[in-house]
């Protein structure tokens, strides 16, 4: 058996790609971390409060309600949200926070559903929203680069509603055809 001499040239080329490699790899799984820990979408409302969600590991994203400062988190885990130019009343998924918030006051207003739908003039015959749209939207269905089938049904936009002053919400992206969508 004879005994292969290594050049220096090779041993040094390996040792530099394994190490490349492993920095690589390295960096590859500091950086995905640090994106699923810092993941944030959000979506601010005409009264200026804000929708984030934020990367939960167990429960794969929370969308939660913040005052108009962004920082002060007023409802936690958003299920449907029913809004104006001042009011948002929130279903959450934690009993807790389901309630009418007022952003003029950056707080939640003590009062039983069916007083908090007078007050705030989201209520609508028919037991529905008087706000932006006329159905009860899940916060995902609003942020700003959403296309069809996860943006709200352009059939739901209040533009009947001379009292909402943003106009221009009415020009987000919805999605075209009748509601429900039919099946395919």
């Amino acid at each position: 058996m004879t005994l292969r001499r290594r050049s220096f040239a090779g041993t040094l080329a390996r040792y530099v790609l394994f190490g490349l490699t492993g920095l690589f790899l390295l960096w590859a799984l500091v950086a995905g971390s640090l994106w699923a820990i810092s993941f944030h979408e959000s979506v601010t409302l005409p009264s200026g409060m804000q929708l984030g969600r934020e990367f939960d590991w167990n429960r794969y994203g929370r969308w939660d309600l913040f005052a108009t400062n962004g920082r002060t988190r007023l409802a936690r885990d958003v299920e449907f949200v029913c809004f104006n130019d001042r009011y948002v009343f929130v279903h959450s998924k934690n009993r807790e926070f389901t309630g009418l918030y007022d952003a003029e006051t950056d707080s939640r207003v003590p009062v039983d559903y069916s007083d908090a739908m007078d007050i705030s003039g989201l209520d609508k015959p028919g037991g529905s929203c008087n706000g932006y749209f006329t159905g009860w939207v899940g916060p995902g269905l609003l942020l700003d680069d959403g296309r069809p089938p996860f943006v709200p049904p352009c059939a739901w936009r209040n533009v009947d509603n001379e009292a909402l002053r943003d106009r221009a919400w009415f020009e987000r992206p919805c999605a075209p055809g009748p509601w429900p969508p039919e099946r395919q």
